[in-house]
């Protein structure tokens, strides 16, 4: 009997052991090791102004907990990075995959419809592989109004990134007012507004953006930007513009507009893909770019991002005067014979600068995708400007590369030190769906194009343009740098081979040389091959007490 005692504790044991070690056998195990992950020899690039150090790199959980040469202590996984370079994780400040995800629901018809999220949306692939471990969402003001539902949205798919958001007031304003858009709003109406984005920010914005060659914010004024923002900053956010005007003079006079704003709602502001597009007007970087640094002088806090490609993307309408346009296409009170016939008129005038041959459709009519305009009126047999209008009056109108921008401006800009690296794209669910190069190669072809072989700028500046610059500047705490206490987010890359691939021809190849890429402490990528593991966080930016977001992340 003492035996059957004794045999029955021991099963006892024996099954209380398994059930630990089914639910905490992860954390038992790592209890026994100095480090979960040991990334051992890598010329490591922290993301400051410092020179690259080839040291250790030593990870526990979702942290850095260890930097030195030759650490000691013993690791669960040990990465072998010597002949590598070690970066933090890319960051990008500008992605659009929150209005791409809505505009895909709005083309099923069914709202709330998500069956098209497949694992290459929720991998990230087309970012990942270019060695991005964050995006910030929300800009030009499109996307997600609702905070609280777009984060409360990745993390219930596990997505590999981190994600902050930023509030897209264009479509605040499209909720309020619909396609009939008041420029002058009533005290009443910009009350409405004031009170939804200091609801957004309670609910974890980081601040808000604006789209303003777009509708429905080509319809505000300066003194309404300036009575948003002063809400935004009262909550620490900053004011992101894709600015009123990207052509000759323009430029200049909207760069003078986001300054202006700055000034008077006190508040940071960044300009999105700051570029300079057709017609060029004689305007030089060194206008544009003195503007910047005049305010800067004077204590302003003013950055911008760029891209590093000539062409721009965007809903083919874009280009026509405001009243005319809507965040989808062309207003429906011109989609008559007399308000077509206005806006060929303007279209021809358009085309004088902007030829029909530098604009190619990127969706809409199968027949049409990826031909020209001046492709298209050949085939009917139509005026160009004919083609164009009619394009444009579809719902939604289809959207376009457009060749306008002067790579010469965008190489001049480049160095600068409140330059970030942005990519103006959205993860895409198959890489069939990506309609500009710049979604699966904007990180590597700064550094490989522009860094190493055109040295225009140094490879550390290249990194810190992506890495601690946009993290410093957007608030994203622990993000940015290579540090004792900061996240894990870590690129293993080899560098002889890192490159992009894609091409206005091939918009859909993947990006080579990220050997590892690690998402708080989740290896994405290994041995250059994506693992399906997602490691991506969801960070609100403020937490006051009625907070409507929990405060989880993922491990």
């Amino acid at each position: 009997m003492p035996n059957m005692k004794k045999l029955t504790v021991a099963i006892i044991i024996t099954v209380l052991a398994i059930i630990v070690l089914i639910l905490f056998g992860r954390q038992v195990i790592s209890s026994f090791y100095a480090y979960d992950i040991l990334i051992k020899g890598g010329q490591v690039y922290d993301g400051s102004t410092a020179p690259p150090v080839i040291e250790d790199i030593g990870i526990k959980g979702d942290k850095i907990v260890a930097i030195g040469k030759d650490l000691a202590g013993s690791a669960r996984r040990t990465i072998d990075a010597k002949g590598s370079i070690v970066t933090p994780g890319f960051i990008d400040v500008h992605n659009h995959t929150d209005l791409a995800l809505l505009m895909a629901i709005f083309m099923s018809g069914k709202k709330d419809d998500l069956s098209m999220i497949n694992d290459a949306w929720r991998n990230n692939h087309n970012y990942s592989t270019q060695g991005v471990t964050t995006i910030v969402t929300g800009l030009c003001g499109a996307g997600f109004w609702d905070t609280r539902q777009w984060l409360g949205l990745v993390d219930s798919q596990k997505f590999a990134s981190n994600v902050y958001h930023l509030i897209p007031y264009g479509m605040l304003r499209q909720q309020l007012f619909g396609n009939d858009q008041p420029t002058a709003l009533t005290g009443e109406q910009l009350e409405k507004l004031k009170a939804i984005v200091e609801k957004e920010m309670r609910g974890g914005a980081i601040g808000l953006t604006v789209g303003l060659e777009y509708a429905p914010t080509c319809f505000t004024t300066t003194d309404e930007l300036v009575e948003i923002a002063k809400v935004v900053s009262k909550y620490g956010g900053l004011y992101d513009a894709h600015i009123r005007d990207q052509t000759g003079a323009g430029e200049l006079k909207s760069i003078r507009e986001t300054i202006e704003i700055a000034q008077r709602a006190k508040i940071p502001v960044h300009i999105s893909h700051i570029q300079l597009n057709l017609p060029w007007g004689n305007v030089t970087s060194k206008q544009m770019m003195g503007l910047i640094e005049q305010a800067r002088a004077e204590g302003v806090d003013i950055t911008a991002d760029q891209h590093p490609y000539a062409a721009g993307y965007a809903v083919l309408s874009y280009r026509l005067p405001p009243k005319y346009k809507t965040g989808t296409g062309v207003n429906e009170k011109y989609k008559n014979p007399a308000g077509k016939a206005e806006m060929i008129a303007v279209t021809k005038k358009i085309f004088t600068f902007l030829s029909p041959e530098k604009i190619s459709l990127t969706d809409g009519p199968g027949k049409y995708r990826n031909k020209t305009i001046k492709e298209i009126a050949d085939i009917e047999g139509k005026d160009p400007a004919e083609v164009y209008v009619e394009l444009s009056c579809l719902e939604p109108a289809p959207y376009a590369l457009f060749f306008e921008i002067s790579d010469q401006i965008n190489r001049e800009i480049m160095p600068h030190d409140y330059v970030f690296t942005a990519s103006d794209g959205f993860t895409v669910f198959a890489p069939a769906d990506s309609p500009h190069p710049r979604f699966f190669g904007c990180f590597p072809r700064k550094i490989r194009k522009y860094a190493l072989e055109d040295k225009l700028l140094s490879l550390n500046d290249a990194i810190r343009s992506m890495t601690s610059l946009p993290a410093k500047k957007f608030k994203l705490k622990g993000r940015g740098e290579i540090k004792v206490g900061k996240y894990a987010d870590i690129a293993v890359i080899d560098l002889a081979n890192f490159k992009d691939n894609s091409t206005y021809a091939e918009r859909s190849l993947y990006s080579e040389g990220v050997e590892y890429l690690l998402v708080n402490g989740k290896v994405e990528i290994d041995q250059g091959k994506l693992t399906g593991k997602r490691g991506g966080h969801f960070f609100p930016a403020i937490w006051p007490k009625n907070n409507e977001i929990s405060a989880r992340a993922r491990r």
